[in-house]
């Protein structure tokens, strides 16, 4: 009774096992593409969310500058970088401070969200022409030593 039990289990966990490591070593390069397709969907839709956000200002500084021309003499003097010889005029300081502060926000890591698409070490490590082989290998001698092993034993016939 109970060696029926384990001959099941045994069965059904190799089998498992080798089917699986069979599945990786075929579909991994698949597999570790739509975690390329994924990442580039990702960013192609913060691009997307930028030039719109981008475009928006645009459209808002020109309607600034059609109701007030003095806005153009200001901003052309910003954007093209012209000292100005307005006394009222406000200039930024910069300090080092500010450069730190800034340093520090370029060198965070850009995107979690972005870095959870990307792929994993373990499929990667998977996806190597060598591992692909030596899992489908392991994988197929895994089936194999499932059905020699814990297949059904024959039955004795008492013919005699």
């Amino acid at each position: 009774m109970f060696e029926k039990f384990y001959r099941a289990l045994f069965f059904s966990i190799f089998s498992a096992i080798g089917v699986l490591a069979v599945a990786i070593a075929v579909l991994g390069p698949e597999w570790k593409g739509l975690y390329k397709i994924k990442a580039a969907a990702i960013q192609s839709d913060r691009n997307n969310q930028k030039i719109s956000q981008l475009l928006t200002d645009h459209q808002e500084l020109i309607n600034l500058i059609n109701t007030d021309p003095n806005i153009l003499r200001r901003l052309a003097q910003v954007e093209l970088g012209v000292d100005p010889n307005d006394p009222n005029t406000i200039s930024a300081q910069i300090t080092s401070d500010y450069l730190y502060d800034a340093k520090a926000v370029l060198e965070q890591p850009q995107d979690p969200v972005l870095a959870a698409q990307q792929t994993p070490d373990w499929l990667l490590r998977a996806t190597l022409k060598s591992s692909r082989i030596v899992l489908f290998a392991a994988g197929a001698g895994l089936i194999l030593v499932s059905f020699v092993c814990f297949s059904a034993p024959d039955r004795k016939t008492d013919k005699a």
